[in-house]
This record gives C-alpha cells, sequence and structure tokens, in this order.
C-alpha cells in the first residue's frame, strides 16, 4: 500500500495541506500519516510534565482531525507524535513509512528571510528523500488539472519527466511543458527546445494530454512564477537543483517555493554511479 507522510503542527495553513493530501492519497490509493513534532525539554526543566501535556494535547487534536478527514479518504488515516527537530523527525517519518509524497502547508517567506533563514518546509525539502509538495494556504482549488513542467538548460532538468507523468495520470491532469528562455545564446536556446520536444515525446507515449510553450525572461523563477499566473496552472514540478554534495537547495527552486500561489512538487537529482545524471522517462 502506498503512504504519504503530511505534516501538521494544527496551523491553517497545514489543515490546507491535509485537505489537498487527500485528493493526492485517493488518486494514488495510498494511506496518509499525519506527523506531528514536539520539542524537547531539558531534563532539568522546572516544569517535568510539560513533554507529556504537550503529548496529550497534541494526540487530542490529531484524533479530532481524524474523526473529522477520515471518512473522506478511501484508505486508514493515522497519526504519529514524535519529539525531537521539526524537520528531522518529519522527514524520519517518511523514510520509515516509506512514503511516496511527503506533503507539507507553508505560509511562503519573503524579503531578507528568502536566503537567510531556513524555513521547516525549505529545510524538509533539502532532507526529505522523496519527492516533496508544499502547498500555500493561499491555494483554495478544489482540483488539480494542469501541471506546469519547466525546462532549462540544465542536465537534471527531464529528470521530473516520469513523476509527473505519473501524477498527471492518477489525477487525470493536463501537462504544459514549458521551455524557460533565461538565456539569449542560441546554442542554449537550441538545447532546451529539444529537451521540450523530447519530454513532449514521453509523453505522447504515454498517451497524456500534454502541449509545450516558450517563454523568456531574465531570471527562471520570474518566468515560471509569472506564467503560472497569467495561465492559471494548478501545480508545478521542479527539480531542486540541490547539489548532490550538499544539503542546499538552489536559489531559483527556492524562489518558485517560496512565492508559488499553486502546490510545488520538488524532486531532487539523481546522481548515478558513472558520476553522470540519469533521466526520467527514457
Amino acid at each position: 500500500m502506498n503512504e504519504i507522510v503530511v505534516a501538521i503542527d494544527f496551523s491553517s495553513c497545514s489543515v490546507n495541506a491535509l485537505k489537498h493530501s487527500i485528493k493526492i492519497a485517493n488518486a494514488y490509493n495510498a494511506n496518509i500519516t499525519l506527523v506531528n513534532v514536539c520539542k524537547p525539554c531539558s531534563d532539568e526543566s522546572v516544569y517535568p510534565d510539560t513533554k507529556h501535556v504537550h503529548y496529550r494535547e497534541a494526540e487530542k487534536r490529531l484524533k479530532e482531525m481524524i474523526d473529522d478527514f477520515a471518512p473522506q479518504l478511501n484508505n486508514k488515516l493515522r497519526y504519529r507524535v514524535r519529539e525531537g527537530k521539526v524537520y528531522s523527525e518529519i522527514v524520519n517519518e517518511a523514510k520509515y513509512n516509506d512514503a511516496i509524497f511527503l506533503i507539507a502547508g507553508t505560509h511562503g517567506i519573503s524579503g531578507f528571510e528568502e536566503y537567510f533563514i531556513g524555513s521547516n518546509a525549505y529545510r524538509l525539502i533539502s532532507l526529505s528523500t522523496c519527492p516533496m509538495i508544499t502547498i500555500r494556504t493561499m491555494f483554495q482549488k478544489k482540483e488539480i488539472k494542469k501541471i506546469l513542467m519547466p525546462i532549462d538548460s540544465s542536465p537534471t532538468t527531464r529528470q521530473k519527466t516520469n513523476l509527473a507523468a505519473d501524477v498527471a495520470q492518477k489525477m487525470g491532469c493536463e501537462i504544459r511543458v514549458l521551455g524557460v528562455y533565461d538565456t539569449g545564446l542560441k546554442d542554449v536556446r537550441r538545447k532546451i527546445k529539444n529537451y521540450v520536444h523530447q519530454v513532449k515525446s514521453i509523453f505522447d507515449q504515454k498517451g497524456l494530454g500534454s502541449s509545450i510553450d516558450f517563454a523568456e525572461g531574465k531570471k527562471a523563477s520570474g518566468i515560471i512564477l509569472d506564467y503560472i499566473g497569467i495561465h492559471d496552472m494548478d501545480m508545478v514540478v521542479m527539480m531542486s537543483d540541490k547539489d548532490s554534495s550538499s544539503m542546499i537547495i538552489g536559489n531559483e527552486a527556492q524562489r518558485v517555493i517560496n512565492h508559488a500561489p499553486v502546490p510545488v512538487l520538488s524532486i531532487h537529482p539523481v546522481l548515478t554511479s558513472s558520476g553522470g545524471f540519469t533521466m526520467s522517462g527514457t
């Protein structure tokens, strides 16, 4: 049985993420585990029972959420309360469940915080070993029907092809393959165009409804964010741009995650044993 882990802190943001998670879980015939994390208390705390109070309160609220949302889910809705660092424990729960997706709500951040203060959602994406979906509170659509798949000139850009196709098949979506021109160099633009048509060919072979488009601008993130708004897309599938040797998400990917008004499905690049990158879908 497929498993999906949803991070819950009882904010309206995380509850909204759960609502959309149920639709995804039903499409994937998956169970959902809600995970809440209590911060550890010092052994020298003046209030030694604080940990147990937090645990009991979290458990009570999680049970109430299950009563409210379980009837909407085709399979099991469970919960787990863990203790420790929020992002570490949520990622560990996803690993323990061999989750197909880790899903979390995010408020997004702006200004100087964007690149200097790591939110829990940002850290979750950096550490997660499975694809992660971040959903902002503002996203209130009842269905996800149009998926945007941006393609740039990076060697890993096409690695999201198979997962995007799988989501589209399971959820009955159309895919827009967007060639992102953030340079005027002809060779680079030609490479992007070839990548776009390669990906479109794969979707055609799978019998998926898909189309292609091209857009240009100074920065990839700006091109993608503008396109989402203008064309009313419902989800965007992104490579995290995380270098295989680090835990840092690329700035352009981070900006899309922070500002996209739609769910962002983030995938880490896969490094092969030969040192090159594999391309999903070929």
